[in-house]
């Protein structure tokens, strides 16, 4: 579990004093160096009912300034001149004549000796509102001296009348009162009074920038804090947005040591662990412990909130051997530092409660629960939210324990707690309703199982629209993964608990199309609205730079192998990377709008775009929950596919195919058979796959002629029209085929499209002569890239050879399309295809390539990137060095090309259809790009095939588009004609172009 620490609790544990306390002397002044660590101590002799002037100038180093009288009692602390530039400036008034102490050390994160100069004015009698005001800063003193010690009521009644009295004098939008709002607001956070915390920040927040402009320290803290309070309310976007705006004010004017940055910096990682990005999570976590240590301000319960956090990062890894310790050193520092009952310690208990179930010492966990839970009832009462979370997780330890209903028990209250709390839909009460159902299917009680399945299903449903709303690919893949258990465990129950249950299998189906895809879906949505704007120039710009960025990064990767390896390429791809997210984070925060237009995705909605005589066929990789388990680490089995077949009319059938291990095995066995002409085995490996695959669901598919399929995992590379069913008949003399990357596309076909342009045709280009470095060649299309090249391999080293068939391909399909462009030679160049605009077919004949991590080796850093590792050769491919980026569109430029409109892509290349596969999100290569960029249509190669079988199938593919057949249709109709020749019937000749996308009739002039 998460925490995030007050501002007042970020005292230094100890400092070093000075051996002296010289006599400071009105109406003169003192300059002094100070190192950090350093305290340096003053006598001042005062007069009761006088007021002294005390000012600090910091010239080069952030102070704090601690009165204490004769008897030690503390009467001032003054500390909001942060950075280490500006004054320290009060009146000290005397309540009775004597000497009291100031003494000047290093504020928390300063990280560097500096100067300072100490200026005591002649004192003068105090007036009353000299005394109400040195009241106010005695009494803030005071609540920060009991707040750190964890004694949190008392700090508030001192803050309170701290403000009362400076309001009285000041006025109530005087800057002076900001510092002791904050301080307020904070304490109000400690005692999770939350909507009086937002009251309090957003009142010194405007306060602030009123008097101080928008980019000071005070205004910034103040809306991180803000920022922290959205994601108590479960507004995680909001939050995130609000923690990077506050981020770069703080860095720049109290620097980065500094504790409001470094607390800033915990609630942003505390952000990315909310979202499952757990990689930036811990390191930003790692960071701000390292400034810690750098800077001694080891000791405080900034350290301490620190370790806490980044154990819990580390606990959700699985590395409980690093996490334990932290966890134990979190909770040893603030038992140390706070004298009374906090939530702090209660947080490190119900960790280490977490820690002990893990191991299984349920005996532990109950006393480290039930400690903290009556610590935080204690505190907060019976009934206050965040004892939420020590509920759950007691709750979760009776279940383990086999206690069922005392499971239900903590967990239902928990439930009410929440939704009173953060409302319906937040990630807190998607939690504890995930929990429940999980209780009830160990029971076996299916019925009240699957409606709180079904619940918690809602919940995340409506929290993935705002999360991939806005950010960037990585961050929205990032949350997306992070919720995969969710829908492994709603087609667990279906499949493992209720096969029969009607109920189960739709709301599996139902998960499955709302999911799968779904990142590659909010691209999608994110260039299609921007394109549709073209009258907002800002978009247009925004877009521009994306592309631009993306050709940036592809020109780094492809560049000369001596420049890229150097740490300035390095450094420099890392800023592209960085520029890239930024710009898509922008764009997406502008296509929100656009898909909040967009009805939501049902089965019902989906059934009725399926054609009465096809058939859906979902397939998904999930992994077998068992919901009795004790921990969720001994839950989830190795992962296996699933399959669920939807008609428009029936309910859908689901059917758990086996494991992916054994399946995939097969797989590659066929793959490597149908890419071999001379393999004799082709039908028997073909017929393999398909009893695993389609034999479990051949029942299903009576009267079904047609079939909509949605691979997933390794099935993605599957070439389905080449399985052979137990007639040995190929499945494309029984069906037409077309891929989705989910049943949801189907919804997305009925959007009318504007063709700007006329067909365009890029064939035979002028590839130029070799590098001299050349050492593999590409003879012919049949060449893969793939076999040749190992990872590792410098890509200007490849060479492309000339296609005379694809010059034949692109002049016999202009003969069928007259209207199109034929662009050839050095016409056929990346940047005609990056200047085209929407046009109705895009038909590309040339070498197409994808480098797969087939050795097991690390790849170049350059090309981690799968959407780098894929490309089409074009014009100029050949050139050396860095002039070959020129001359090689690569799918992450692809897919920022203006297609929205164009009704037909054809790669007649080979490998297109290949890349990465993503388990629930498809192909990372020239397919997804190409479907990014908003082509309706996508005909792609699985394999490589020869200059002449690309050439007769893609004739044979558009004289029968010409003549009025679909899309899908008239590929099938191409492929048939092919394997009735006796010397063509092996797959390899005709099963390698696939359809993805929109089947249906294709419009020609």
């Amino acid at each position: 579990m998460m925490w995030e620490v007050a501002l007042a609790l970020l005292l230094p544990a100890a400092v070093q004093a000075a051996a002296d306390d010289p006599e400071l002397v009105h109406g003169s002044g003192i300059e002094r160096h100070l190192a950090r660590g350093d305290e340096h101590r003053f006598r001042l002799t005062v007069a009761a009912g006088d007021a002294t002037g005390i000012v600090v100038e910091q010239r080069g180093i952030d102070v704090r300034i601690t009165i204490r009288d004769a008897t030690g009692t503390l009467v001032d602390l003054e500390d909001d001149a942060h950075g280490p530039k500006g004054e320290e400036r009060f009146d000290l008034v005397a309540a009775a004549t004597g000497t009291v102490t100031v003494s000047i050390q290093a504020a928390p994160g300063a990280s560097a000796a500096g100067d300072y100069r100490l200026w005591i004015s002649e004192p003068h009698p105090a007036t009353d509102a000299d005394r109400h005001v040195q009241e106010s800063h005695t009494l803030r003193a005071r609540g920060i001296d009991v707040e750190r010690r964890g004694q949190y009521t008392q700090a508030r009644a001192f803050f309170e009348r701290s403000v009362e009295l400076a309001e009285a004098e000041y006025g109530p939008d005087d800057v002076r009162l900001a510092p002791l709002l904050v301080e307020l607001g904070g304490n109000a956070l400690d005692l999770s009074d939350n909507a009086r915390a937002r009251a309090l920040y957003e009142r010194a927040t405007a306060i602030a920038d009123k008097t101080l402009g928008a980019s000071n320290p005070l205004a910034a803290i103040s809306r991180s804090r803000l920022a922290l309070l959205d994601q108590r309310a479960g507004q995680q976007q909001k939050a995130e947005t609000g923690v990077r705006d506050a981020l770069p004010v703080l860095e720049r004017t109290v620097g980065t040591d500094h504790p409001w940055y470094l607390i800033t910096t915990v609630t942003l990682a505390n952000l990315r662990e909310s979202a499952g990005d757990l990689q930036q999570a811990e390191a930003l976590d790692r960071r701000a412990l390292a400034s810690i240590e750098r800077t001694g301000q080891s000791g405080t319960l900034l350290e301490a909130t620190i370790l806490n956090n980044l154990a819990d990062v580390l606990r959700t890894k699985g590395d409980d051997a690093a996490a334990l310790p932290m966890f134990e050193r979190s909770l040893a520092i603030a038992e140390s530092v706070l004298t009374e009952d906090s939530l702090f310690v209660a947080t490190a208990l119900q960790n280490l409660g977490i820690m002990a179930r893990q191991r299984k010492d349920y005996k532990a966990g109950i006393g480290y629960y039930t400690r903290a839970l009556a610590m935080r009832e204690r505190i907060l009462g019976p009934n206050h939210p965040t004892l939420a979370g020590v509920l759950v997780n007691l709750g979760n330890l009776y279940r383990a324990m086999g206690e069922d209903s005392q499971a239900l028990e903590n967990q239902f209250r928990a439930l009410r707690l929440w939704e009173a709390d953060v409302g319906t839909y937040a990630r807190e009460t998607l939690l504890v309703v995930g929990n429940i159902a999980r209780t009830f299917a160990g029971m076996g009680d299916v019925e009240h199982a699957l409606a709180y399945q079904r619940r918690a299903d809602g919940i995340l449903e409506t929290q993935m629209e705002l999360y991939l709303a806005t950010g960037s690919e990585r961050a929205k893949l990032a949350f997306v993964r992070s919720q995969a258990e969710r829908t492994d465990r709603t087609i667990s129950l279906h499949l493992r608990q209720a096969p029969e249950n009607q109920d189960a299998a739709t709301l599996a189906a139902l998960v499955l199309l709302q999911r799968k895809g779904r990142v590659q879906d909010a691209m999608t949505d994110l260039f299609a609205s921007v394109r549709q704007r073209v009258t907002d120039a800002g978009d247009r710009a925004l877009l521009d730079q994306l592309k631009e960025t993306t050709t940036q990064l592809a020109r780094l990767a492809l560049g000369d192998a001596s420049a890229r390896e150097g740490r300035e390429s390095v450094a420099a791809l890392e800023a592209l990377e960085a520029r890239k997210e930024k710009l898509e984070a922008a764009l997406s925060e502008h296509s929100a709008e656009f898909r909040a237009q967009i009805q939501p995705v049902t089965l019902e909605r989906v059934q009725a775009a399926i054609p009465a005589d096809a058939a859906l066929i979902e397939l998904a990789v999930f992994r077998p929950f068992d919901p009795g388990a004790e921990r969720n680490e001994e839950a989830y089995g190795p992962p296996h596919y699933a399959a669920y077949v939807i008609t428009k009319h029936s309910v859908p059938l689901g059917v758990d195919l086996g494991a992916v291990e054994d399946i995939d095995k097969l797989v590659v066995r066929m793959r490597n058979a149908v890419r071999d002409p001379s393999a004799a085995d082709v039908k028997a490996r073909a017929r393999a796959v398909d009893e695993r695959i389609m034999q479990p669901i051949h029942a299903s598919l009576t009267g079904v002629t047609r079939l909509l399929i949605s691979p997933d995992g390794g099935l993605n590379l599957v070439p389905f029209e080449a399985l052979v069913d137990e007639h040995g008949r190929f499945l494309i003399e029984r069906y037409t085929t077309t891929y989705l990357t989910s049943g949801r596309d189907l919804l997305r076909m009925d959007t009318p499209r504007a063709t700007k342009a006329s067909p365009i045709i890029i064939a035979d280009p002028l590839f130029g002569e070799p590098s001299p470095q050349a050492s593999r060649l590409m003879q012919v299309r049949a060449t893969s890239i793939q076999r040749s090249v190992t990872v590792g391999a410098d890509m200007s080293t490849l060479y492309f050879a000339p296609l005379a068939g694809s010059a034949m391909e692109g002049r016999a399909i202009k003969e069928l399309l007259p209207d199109a462009r034929l662009l050839t030679g050095r016409r056929a160049s990346k940047s005609a295809i990056e200047s085209v605009s929407a046009p109705s077919i895009l038909h590309i004949a040339s070498h197409g390539f994808f480098l797969a991590d087939d050795s097991g080796a690390a790849l170049p850093a350059l090309v981690q990137n799968p959407l780098l590792r894929s490309g089409l050769a074009l014009a100029g491919a050949n050139l050396p060095d860095g002039a070959r980026g020129d001359g090689i569109l690569t799918a992450l430029e692809a897919a920022g090309l203006d297609l929205w409109g164009t009704h037909l892509v054809t790669l007649s290349a080979c490998d297109t259809g290949v890349g990465e596969v993503h388990n629930g999100e498809g192909v990372y290569g020239l397919r997804r790009a190409f479907m990014l960029a908003g082509a309706e249509t996508l005909v792609m190669s699985l394999w490589p095939v020869t200059d002449s079988i690309a050439r007769d199938t893609m004739v044979a593919y558009y004289l029968r588009l010409r003549s009025g057949v679909g899309r899908g249709d008239a590929l099938r109709q191409a492929k048939l004609s092919i394997l009735r020749s006796p010397a063509q019937r092996h797959p390899y000749y005709w099963a390698g172009f696939i359809q993805s996308g929109d089947w249906t009739r294709l419009r020609l002039n």
